[in-house]
């Protein structure tokens, strides 16, 4: 089993075909009289009957073709009224429909907090992203990490194994029921059981891996004397007033939740994992969180919220026009995606038409239907 807390891709790896659905032109500015009869420019709306119709046609033709248990997506445009998309039921069981106000694991979205949490103490002067991180970590023998910086650490491209890839990795969780808590500790030794990818340094490219992030919150954890949970709730959630994201402690979800699915034996049966105990994400996939807590993220994100000018230069610095400091970049779309065991999202903002966009799945592993909706709806909104 080889599994995964995010799909680095977004839609490039997954391109689905739909048909029967027409092309909308660019509206026409509309215009307003102001004053002294001069002429306001508006922007076109975007969320148009037109669209809508398209956006709902667009979701029905990929949930018929991928069949999951359940979708929503959240399009929120500035100055328009916010659009939710549901499909499908949040619990197999009780047959409860796709709720916004539920609460959902967000998977590698809690990358964009970590790298929030880094590029915040390195405003304070408590981090150097120049720095080689065995400067901060020289017990763990973290291979090349007298050449890997923190930066690298947060745009991926240290050469680190990825934990996740590891297969064996998971085999005592699934021995002690899911219930099994790791401590990074423990992940960081599977990805050192591997050579590195590649060496670090100039040129070295982009490859998406979980030990990174992981390794970022484990210096957190130094550097301030607290743990990664605390540091990322005191550094970005509660100054952004994220009053529904947290760090469970167990596999526990708080009320109301949306329950998650995945298929984990031979039988290709459905199983509810949703108090699975996710600490084996760590900083690179443990929260949890609302689709109105990530409408206020995504903008936040984008616009570099909570951050310095020279830290928001840090954040948007990509590496093959793809990934900059834990965060993905997929044309006009500044955001992550985010899979774990039950859960497929993606928390994203378009900078130039300001609209945020969150989508959820409740169906990952070994697919990741997100990302046939996300590509579908979004290739509209680009439009």
């Amino acid at each position: 089993m080889n599994y995964v807390t995010a799909s680095p891709s977004l839609s490039r790896r997954h391109a689905l075909q739909l048909t029967g659905l027409s092309g909308l032109g660019l509206m026409a500015p509309a215009l307003l009289a102001g004053c002294g009869g001069t002429e306001v420019l508006l922007p076109p709306k975007v969320l148009t009957p037109e669209v809508k119709t398209q956006l709902e046609a667009a979701t029905d033709a990929v949930f018929a073709q991928v069949a999951p248990t359940g979708m929503i997506a959240l399009i929120s445009v500035d100055g328009e009224d916010d659009y939710f998309i549901r499909r499908g039921v949040s619990n197999r069981l009780t047959g409860a429909t796709m709720n916004e106000e539920n609460h959902f694991r967000i998977g590698s979205n809690t990358k964009t907090f970590t790298g929030a949490a880094v590029l915040i103490l390195a405003d304070e002067g408590k981090i150097n992203l120049d720095t080689p991180i065995a400067t901060y970590l020289p017990e763990y023998n973290i291979p090349n990490g007298d050449r890997i910086t923190v930066r690298m650490l947060g745009n991926m491209t240290s050469g680190l194994f990825n934990y996740s890839d590891d297969e064996q990795y998971l085999d005592p969780f699934i021995a002690s029921g899911y219930s099994l808590a790791y401590t990074p500790q423990q992940l960081l030794a599977t990805a050192l059981r591997h050579p590195p990818y590649f060496l670090p340094g100039p040129g070295a490219p982009h490859r998406y891996c979980n030990t990174d992030i992981v390794v970022l919150g484990m210096l957190m954890e130094k550097v301030t004397g607290k743990s990664a949970k605390q540091v990322i709730d005191e550094k970005v959630i509660k100054p952004m007033g994220l009053t529904h994201t947290y760090w469970p402690d167990s596999g526990a979800l708080a009320a109301p939740y949306t329950h998650g699915y995945s298929i984990q034996d031979d039988s290709g049966s459905l199983m509810d994992v949703s108090v699975w105990n996710p600490s084996w994400g760590y900083t690179a996939g443990v929260l949890v969180s609302t689709f109105a807590d990530m409408k206020i993220w995504a903008r936040a994100v984008a616009d570099g919220s909570l951050l310095s000018e020279r830290s928001r230069a840090e954040r948007f610095q990509w590496v093959d026009d793809q990934y900059g400091f834990c965060l993905m970049k997929a044309g006009h779309w500044i955001g992550h995606a985010g899979t774990i065991f039950g859960y497929n999202s993606h928390v994203l903002f378009h900078a130039d038409k300001r609209i945020s966009f969150v989508i959820l799945v409740n169906q990952a592993i070994p697919d990741v239907p997100v990302e046939y909706f996300s590509a579908a709806l979004r290739a509209i909104l680009d439009k």
